[in-house]
């Protein structure tokens, strides 16, 4: 596995240890260099009378070091992996010590003993209790959501820029009381959309007709198709079991890591990973939630390939899956893209018709180029169709900058009308955008 510079400095936990980073990756900074097919270790010196052991998992992206850092990973990892990127000749290739090789076992074990877990007994009178209990309350708050679309549509839309933010809240909050977060999360969106621009009214017409479709859907779920059932279930934010979900049929391929991004809630990440498959041309979306600096199960980098397994959530077309194996990390590959933009509205009318929940619908588009026009941007196509990018204005002028107005490989999520960009292609080098 060959990382880029950019693709190590991504893993700083914060720019102060990028920097420190970045001043470790010299040769003189570290007495022990060494590598295998599988690891990097070395030893650094630091204050004390013995050097820091740093390791580095090429296989699975993981580290460790002795030194007192609480931050993951700490300077020295990625001083040691930037020098390793830098200056590849600079290390030694040989065995792994023990102290290297106990810390691999070890990793493989865990991955082990974590897969083959048997769940703890359920019990399950008490378990269709508690199901029974939310069902209806769940219920009971669909009915009082309705009410409140009702008044909400009848009283008009025209005012809805002067309500304070708090406007929207109440009723996300009886959502949360309801034991329907999913609900809770769409109500509080309306409450995000800018209403300073003329594109809020469909914006805010869109999220109340999902609103109401899903809130319609769970009165009649017991009429519903077994994966329509699912879905509807989804959105209201009922989880499903992650044991069951990993004694499904896998999904075995070479999983191009696409994109990333992070979302701060409280003291809680959520990590957002867009993955497809090569082999499967299927794109996955790998969720990791993880609290202050706890260290998230697998390091995916935007740039590289994963070979491994995934398990799809059930529902409508699902995206949302988990890593069951990730065997080892590897290079990546330029993926084929839609040819035009009336191909790409196809393809994303084909994928609403089957699942009218999804929001946005991630896809690749080949051949477009970046537009500015009366202070909006756009990608067209060769045909001269135009779509308009949402993005900030400092991440279009990096691709434009980037792309000097050539056409270039895009992947994006669109909902239809805009699309949002979270990498490109320019020629063979890949750009990460989100």
């Amino acid at each position: 596995m060959q990382l880029s510079f950019d693709q190590i400095i991504a893993l700083a936990p914060d720019p102060s240890s990028a920097k420190s980073g970045k001043e470790l990756a010299t040769v003189s900074k570290w007495g022990l260099r060494c590598s295998s097919d599988k690891a990097l270790w070395g030893h650094c010196q630091g204050s004390g009378k013995l050097p820091y052991q740093t390791q580095v998992d090429l296989q699975n992206l993981a580290f460790k070091c002795n030194c007192p850092s609480r931050k993951f990973p700490c300077k020295h990892g990625l001083g040691l992996l930037l020098l390793y990127s830098r200056e590849p000749k600079a290390f030694t290739l040989t065995e792994e010590p023990d102290w290297v090789s106990d810390w691999l076992n070890k990793r493989n074990e865990k991955g082990l003993t974590k897969s083959e877990q048997e769940s703890k007994p359920v019990d399950a009178e008490a378990q269709a209790k508690r199901a029974g209990a939310r069902a209806k309350k769940v219920a009971d708050g669909m009915d009082d959501l309705q009410n409140w679309l009702r008044d909400l549509i009848r009283n008009g839309l025209i005012n809805l820029p002067e309500r304070a933010y708090e406007y929207w809240q109440n009723p996300a909050r009886r959502m949360v009381d309801a034991q329907a977060p999913g609900m809770a999360s769409m109500l509080k969106s309306l409450g995000n959309i800018n209403y300073f621009q003329e594109t809020w009214k469909p914006e805010v017409l869109s999220q109340l007709a999902k609103i109401y479709l899903v809130s319609e859907g769970y009165k009649h779920i017991d009429s519903l198709p077994d994966e329509l059932t699912q879905e509807v279930r989804n959105q209201l934010g009922f989880t499903q079991s992650k044991e069951e979900l990993m004694s499904q049929p896998g999904v075995a391929d070479t999983w191009l890591v696409l994109a990333r991004t992070l979302e701060e809630d409280d003291q809680l990440t959520i990590e957002r990973n867009w993955l497809y498959g090569l082999e499967t041309n299927r794109f996955a979306l790998v969720l990791q939630f993880y609290v202050n600096r706890q260290v998230p199960e697998f390091n995916l980098v935007p740039g590289t390939s994963m070979e491994g397994e995934l398990v799809f959530y059930k529902g409508l077309l699902s995206m949302r899956a988990l890593i069951r194996q990730q065997v080892k990390i590897g290079s990546f590959a330029t993926p084929v893209g839609l040819e035009s933009l009336s191909r790409t509205l196809e393809y994303f009318s084909e994928i609403i018709i089957q699942n009218p929940f999804y929001d946005w619908v991630p896809l690749m588009m080949d051949n477009v180029r970046l537009c500015h026009s009366s202070g909006l941007y756009f990608l067209t196509d060769p045909h001269g169709d135009a779509i308009r990018i949402k993005t900030t204005e400092a991440k279009a002028i990096k691709l434009l900058a980037v792309t000097g107005g050539k056409p270039f490989k895009i992947f994006v999520l669109t909902s239809g009308e805009t699309v949002i960009p979270m990498a490109a292609w320019v020629g063979e080098n890949f750009i990460a955008l989100s």
